[in-house]
C-alpha cells in the first residue's frame, strides 16, 4: 500500500517532467538523440571559374581516381552518374591543352588504378531536347571538392567517360537513381544514395541555385547535399509533389511569364505565355524552353530574332545595348496547377538572359551575345534550365517526393546555415520535407502545439493527483472501519458493565483528591487473574491484578461476570483482542487471557508464567521493572481533553492513587525519573511452578503500592 501510493505520487512528477522536456527540447531532439546517426548536411564548395559555352556558369571541382585527377563538373538534378570528358573530346582542338581547360579539365582512365571499367553505354538523359552520345562507363572513387576541401570520397562509384560537344563540361548527377547496365535485378547505386548509406548526408536530398556572374561581383553556385541553406532564399509556403513521370519529375506549372509594359499609361504588364503549360525544371541545360506561341510573344515585345542554323535568338551589340538600357523584368508565376491555387512568383533581370554562346556551340564560329530561349516542339520539351535558377532557389526532397522553388536572397552580409532536410524513416508524417515559410523550424513545436502539451498534462496531473488522493482517503475509511468494528466486538467479549458517573474528586478508593472534574469510567482492559489480595486494605488499590475467581467488588473486569472465550493458551484459556495502549512511562503489556481453575497464573503481570507466547512465537525471560503510576496533572479546571482524560481512567481504574504526592507531580506535571537497583529485578520465571505467590512479593515487583502510602515513589 504506502508503495503503490509513493509511486502514484511520482507519476504526475515523471509525466510533467516528460511533458516539459518534450514541448522544450523537440527542436534538438534528433540532433541529440542520433548525434552519431544522422549527421548534419553537406555544403558543396564551388570553385571560383566561370565555365561553359553555353554561358557563364559556375562549377563544381571532383576528385576523380587513383591517384586524383581534377576535373571541373556542373550541377544535374537528372543525372544519376558521374561524367567527365576523356582526352579524346579533345584530339580535334588546335590545343588540346587549351580545350581540356575550357572543358574543365580531362580524365585519363588509363592513369587511375581503381578504375574497373564496365563497357559502353548511352549517355541517354535529354535527349528529348535533342542532346546524344555515349560513354565508356566503370566503376572508380569520386571525392566532392579540391584537395585539401575534405569532401565525402567514395569508392566504386559509377563513372562515365564522353568525348561528345553536347555536354561540353562533365556532369555530376544527384539524382539517387540507380543505373541497370545489365538487368534490372542488379542496378548500380547512385552517389547520393551511397552518401545516405554511408552515413554522409542526414536524406537523400538537395539544394542548389545556380550562380549570378552579374550580381555584385560575381555569386558563385550554391549546392547543398541532405539539406538546404536557409540563407539563400525568400522562403514561401508552396510545396511541390513529383510528377508522375521518373524521368521528369520536377514539374512546376508556368501560369503566367509577364514583363513591365512598355507603354506608360498602361500599368498592366505584357502576358509572354499565351496559356499556361507544365514545364520541368532540369539544371543540366542551359536554356528555358517553352512553346513556339511563347516564343513569339518574346520576339514581339523584346525584338529577338530566331537564328535557324543554330537555332539560337542571336543578340547583336544594338539590340543587347537597347536591351540593357531597358533592363525589364521577367515575371514567372509557378504553381501545382494551370490555374488557382498557390503560387509563387521568381523575377528574373534583363541580365539574367544576357548570355554569352561560344563555338563550338550550336555549331557556332564566332562567339555572339543570345538570348537563352528555346522554341519547344512539344511539351515533353518545355523546361526551366540553369537561367532560370540563376534568381530561382531549388531544393529536392527524393525521400518524400517533394521539392520547392523559391526566390533567391541576395544579400551579401548573410551567414550560411545549414537545415537538414528529413527522411522518410525519420518524419513519415512528413508531407514536405522542402524549405518553405515554416521551414526554418520546421523541427520544432509551435507556440499553440506547446502549450496543448502543458496544458493536457497539467489536467493529467490534476486528475492523477485526485486519483491518488481518492484512492488514499478510501483505503484509510475502510482501515479505520475495520478497526472500529474489531474493537466493537472485543468489547462486546471482554469489556464488563460501565461503572456509574464519578468525579475526580471521588476516586475508586473513596480518597478524596480536591479535583471535580467529571469523567466516566473505562472499561478495564482484560488482564491475568493473581491472587487475591492479602487484606481489604489494598483491594481498592489492585485493580490492575484480577482474579479470575472475582475481587468481590460489584461489576469489576475479571470477575465471574465478566464473559471469557477460548485463548492461545489451551482449553479453558481466553483471549484478549485488544493490548492495552501504553501511556508515557507505564510501560503497559499486551493484554492476554489466563487460564481458569485455582492453579490460573497472571499473564498481565510481570511474574507471569514462562510459558506465555511472545509476539514473534520465540520463548523469552521477561523481567519486572520497579516503579509506580505517575499522577495526573493539574489542568487548573480546564476541561481534560480526550488524551489526558483517557491517561487518567488508565491511572484511577488500574488502582492507581492520583492523589499528587510530588509537588514536581503536581507543579510540573512530569515525573521524576524512576530508579531501579539492580537487585530488585526478578524472573519472572523463577516462579513458574509456585502453586501460589507471596502477595508482599507480589506487590513489591508489581505496579501496586508498598503499604507505606506515605512516600511519593515505590523505591527510595
Amino acid at each position: 500500500m504506502p508503495s503503490l501510493v509513493h509511486h502514484m505520487l511520482l507519476l504526475p512528477s515523471a509525466l510533467l517532467a516528460l511533458s516539459v522536456s518534450h514541448a522544450l527540447g523537440a527542436v534538438l531532439e534528433t540532433r541529440q538523440s542520433n548525434s552519431t546517426t544522422v549527421p548534419a548536411p553537406i555544403a558543396i564548395a564551388p570553385d571560383e571559374n566561370w565555365d561553359g559555352i553555353d554561358g557563364a556558369w559556375s562549377s563544381f571541382t571532383l576528385r576523380v581516381g587513383t591517384p586524383q585527377q581534377i576535373v571541373r563538373t556542373l550541377v544535374s538534378f537528372t543525372a544519376y552518374q558521374t561524367w567527365v570528358v576523356f582526352p579524346a573530346g579533345c584530339e580535334a582542338a588546335a590545343s588540346q591543352s587549351s580545350c581540356a581547360q575550357s572543358r574543365g579539365g580531362v580524365f585519363n582512365q588509363s592513369a587511375s588504378s581503381t578504375f574497373d571499367r564496365i563497357g559502353i553505354y548511352d549517355l541517354w538523359i535529354e535527349a528529348n531536347l535533342g542532346y546524344d552520345g555515349n560513354a565508356i562507363y566503370g566503376n572508380d572513387t569520386v571525392g566532392l571538392g579540391g584537395i585539401g576541401e575534405n569532401g565525402p570520397t567514395l569508392e566504386n562509384t559509377i563513372v562515365g567517360g564522353f568525348a561528345v560537344d553536347d555536354f561540353y563540361l562533365g556532369v555530376f548527377g544527384v539524382n539517387p537513381k540507380p543505373t541497370n547496365f545489365t538487368s534490372f535485378n542488379e542496378p548500380s547505386p547512385s552517389y547520393m544514395t551511397l552518401l545516405r548509406e554511408q552515413n554522409y548526408i542526414p536524406s537523400i536530398s538537395a539544394a542548389y541555385t545556380a550562380g549570378a556572374q552579374y550580381r555584385f561581383t560575381g555569386v558563385l553556385a550554391s549546392l547543398t547535399l541532405g539539406g538546404y541553406d536557409e540563407s539563400k532564399f525568400v522562403a514561401n509556403d508552396v510545396d511541390f509533389a513529383f510528377a508522375a513521370d521518373n524521368e521528369r519529375n520536377t514539374v512546376v506549372a508556368i501560369q503566367s511569364i509577364v514583363t513591365p509594359s512598355q507603354i506608360e499609361s498602361s500599368p498592366v504588364g505584357t502576358e509572354l505565355l499565351p496559356a499556361p503549360v507544365y514545364a520541368f525544371i532540369d539544371n543540366t541545360v542551359p536554356q528555358i524552353w517553352l512553346p513556339l506561341e511563347a516564343c513569339l510573344a518574346f520576339e514581339a515585345e523584346f525584338g529577338l530574332v530566331y537564328d535557324n542554323a543554330t537555332e539560337l535568338y542571336l543578340v547583336n551589340s544594338t539590340l543587347h545595348q537597347d536591351l540593357t538600357t531597358r533592363n525589364p523584368n521577367i515575371t514567372f508565376t509557378l504553381g501545382q496547377g494551370l490555374s488557382g491555387g498557390s503560387t509563387v512568383q521568381i523575377a528574373l533581370p534583363y541580365a539574367a538572359f544576357d548570355l554569352t554562346a561560344q563555338s563550338p556551340y550550336q555549331g557556332l564560329a564566332n562567339t555572339s551575345y543570345y538570348f537563352p530561349l528555346r522554341r519547344a516542339a512539344n511539351d515533353t520539351q518545355y523546361t526551366l534550365g540553369r537561367t532560370f535558377l540563376q534568381e530561382a532557389y531549388f531544393s529536392v526532397n527524393w525521400d518524400t517526393a517533394r521539392f520547392n522553388v523559391s526566390q533567391c536572397s541576395w544579400d551579401q552580409n548573410a551567414q550560411q546555415h545549414l537545415v537538414a532536410l528529413p527522411s522518410v524513416s525519420e518524419d513519415n508524417s512528413s508531407s514536405s520535407g522542402t524549405p518553405n515559410a515554416s521551414s526554418p523550424s520546421s523541427n520544432s513545436l509551435g507556440a499553440g502545439a506547446i502549450a496543448g502539451i502543458v496544458v493536457g498534462a497539467v489536467a493529467a496531473i490534476a486528475l492523477l493527483i485526485g486519483l491518488g488522493v481518492w484512492y488514499v482517503r478510501r483505503r484509510s475509511r475502510a482501515a479505520k472501519t475495520a478497526e472500529r468494528e474489531k474493537l466493537g466486538e472485543d468489547e462486546e467479549v471482554d469489556v464488563p458493565p460501565r461503572e456509574p458517573e464519578h468525579t475526580v474528586g471521588e476516586p475508586v478508593g473513596g480518597e478524596p483528591t480536591g479535583r471535580e472534574a467529571t469523567v466516566f469510567l473505562k472499561a478495564e482492559l482484560e488482564g491475568s487473574s493473581p491472587l487475591p489480595p492479602a487484606n481489604n486494605r489494598d483491594s481498592d488499590n489492585t485493580r490492575l491484578l484480577s482474579s479470575s475467581h472475582g475481587s468481590g467488588l460489584p461489576g469489576t473486569p475479571g470477575t465471574l461476570e465478566a464473559p471469557s472465550t477460548q485463548g492461545y493458551f489451551g482449553p479453558g484459556g481466553s483471549s484478549s483482542a485488544s493490548p492495552t495502549t501504553p501511556s508515557g512511562g507505564e510501560g503497559t503489556h499486551s493484554s492476554t487471557q489466563s487460564g481458569s481453575g485455582r492453579n490460573s497464573r497472571s499473564i498481565l503481570s510481570p511474574l507471569s508464567p514462562s510459558e506465555a507466547s511472545e509476539a514473534d512465537s520465540r520463548e523469552r525471560h521477561v523481567y519486572e521493572m520497579p516503579g509506580d503510576m505517575p499522577t495526573i496533572k493539574e489542568k487548573d479546571g480546564r476541561v481534560l481533553s480526550e488524551k489526558e482524560a483517557i491517561a487518567h481512567r488508565e491511572r484511577v481504574y488500574n488502582g492507581v492513587d492520583s492523589a499528587p504526592t510530588s509537588a514536581v507531580a503536581v507543579n510540573e506535571g512530569v515525573r521524576e525519573p524512576r530508579r531501579v537497583n539492580p537487585e530488585d529485578v526478578v524472573r519472572a520465571d523463577t516462579h513458574a511452578g509456585a502453586e501460589e505467590r507471596n502477595a508482599n512479593m507480589h506487590r513489591a515487583f508489581s505496579f501496586e503500592d508498598r503499604k507505606d502510602e506515605s512516600s511519593g515513589e515505590l523505591y527510595e
